[in-house]
């Protein structure tokens, strides 16, 4: 056998063998999972794997992959050991400080740009939770005119953010602040703010055990669980909105399937004006969008 087909048969049952050490640990798509980490520790795509399967690997590629199959057999999630998720136009940088994005912000992300590009001048936009910044890294980058604002509880998930501003070159395009919910923001943007977008925790704390181990075991709980009914934030910032919206402003959010119909009922009676669901991909009810009445 030659040197060149040696090392192909080499690439293929690193592949295969990696993919059944998974499948019996109960990850799914077990072989596309080991093409990725291949993929990731030898630095090619999985296009260039197959491609040029001759290529040699290189031992320290061969002990990160073994090393990062491990993880991924104890069900670290895929995006954590690779450190990358994309995100709309965006590559983002991804960690245990932060909620993986998923693809139902995305569509909250595109109602939002939809919003702010039939605004006027500069809107003030507040990403509210901004976890690793895809919402506000998204909507700066997608609307320019917009001025956004980006908090977090978390200490950790703002160096997240702040890093991946850095790395897109979107660094002082946001600015961003910590604290909970609202009493993040300063006082002089009460009353200024055209639209609040939010991606709250919204997992019930009776759910939690039933998460995936993937989630359950390695997302941050307080990105997750909101407590007992699972719409505690929500409800917190739909009450402290109203004061810090401009009068044509919006609040956007993203809920359970099961959450969000109660949801704009709430709206309804907190007094906000239009209050509109809209669909997931899926069709299942997950974008709640409310606006303040007009003064």
């Amino acid at each position: 056998m030659s040197t060149a087909a040696a090392t192909a048969f080499e690439i293929m049952e690193l592949i295969a063998r990696a993919a059944a050490y998974l499948r019996e640990n109960g990850v799914i798509k077990p072989r596309l999972n080991a093409e990725l980490l291949l993929a990731h520790t030898t630095g090619r795509t999985r296009a260039e794997l197959y491609a040029y399967p001759e290529k040699p690997i290189p031992s320290p590629c061969k002990d990160g992959f073994i090393a990062a199959v491990r993880r991924r057999a104890a069900h670290e999630p895929l995006q954590y050991i690779t450190g990358a998720k994309g995100f709309r136009y965006l590559e983002l940088e991804v960690d245990g400080r932060a909620l993986i994005p998923r693809p139902e912000t995305e569509m909250l992300v595109e109602r939002a740009v939809q919003i702010l590009r039939a605004a006027q001048g500069h809107p003030l936009v507040v990403d509210m939770g901004t976890g690793s910044g895809c919402i506000a890294l998204s909507l700066v980058g997608e609307c320019p005119a917009a001025v956004v604002y980006a908090t977090d509880i978390s200490a950790d998930a703002l160096a997240l953010a702040r890093g991946n501003a850095r790395r897109l070159a979107l660094d002082g395009l946001v600015s961003f602040h910590l604290g909970d919910l609202c009493d993040a923001l300063e006082k002089e943007l009460a009353g200024r703010i055209d639209l609040i977008v939010c991606n709250p925790p919204y997992v019930r704390e009776s759910d939690f055990p039933s998460l995936p181990l993937e989630v359950r075991e390695h997302e941050p709980y307080i990105s997750l669980v909101a407590g007992p009914e699972g719409t505690e934030v929500h409800r917190r910032l739909m009450e402290q909105a109203p004061s810090w919206l401009a009068p044509s402003g919006c609040l956007l959010m993203e809920g359970g399937e099961d959450q969000v119909d109660g949801l704009a009922r709430t709206a309804n009676k907190l007094g906000y004006g239009a209050v509109e669901v809209h669909p997931d991909l899926n069709g299942r009810p997950r974008i709640l969008e409310m606006h303040r009445h007009q003064a």
